[in-house]
């Protein structure tokens, strides 16, 4: 007896493979731009350790240097300097303080101000400050924002209108 082979067979065995070729592909584009991400998202996170190790220790200038060119126009560099030491040291009474980062968080865009330009592949990252003072204990909030500026990270601050207005 002759058996007859069908043609569907093979036909159904390249359709098969090549669906799982497509599947695997795309996990593997999936894999592949969650580690470009969790790279980002680390070096973002280093960036504003390194940005509040200075300030713990009173090296403003070398902070400084870790700003967004829009922060260093809001902020000359002995400008920020002699007010940065003048907070911590004489209003708050402290020589230094501890502080910890939130989980970075990628936003679609961002802006600094509402003059300011949209900024793309953001992460904000929420620092806390904790002073031991004269004064009593206390923590200072606040979310940092950080992109990659020309191949390096820098930071900014919000200097955004809505913050002002709920502040009021």
């Amino acid at each position: 007896m002759y058996r007859r082979r069908s043609s569907r067979g093979p036909i159904g065995l390249k359709i098969g493979l090549g669906i799982a070729a497509i599947l695997l592909l795309w996990m593997a584009l999936r894999s592949g731009a969650s580690l470009f991400t969790s790279e980002d998202k680390s070096e973002a996170a280093a960036l504003v350790q390194e940005f509040y190790k200075d300030e713990q220790v009173g090296d403003y200038g070398s902070a400084w240097e870790l700003f967004h060119p829009l922060m260093q126009e809001r902020f000359s560099k002995p400008e920020y300097i002699q007010k940065r030491a003048h907070i911590t040291m004489q209003d708050y009474g402290v020589a230094t303080f501890q502080f910890s980062l939130g989980e970075p968080k990628l936003l679609a865009g961002w802006k600094m101000s509402s003059e300011a330009a949209e900024l793309q592949g953001v992460y904000e990252i929420i620092v806390t400050q904790k002073f031991h003072s004269p004064y009593g204990n206390f923590e200072l909030i606040q979310p940092c924002y950080v992109v990659n500026s020309t191949g390096k990270w820098r930071l900014l601050w919000s200097y955004q209108d809505k913050v002002e207005e709920a502040a009021e």
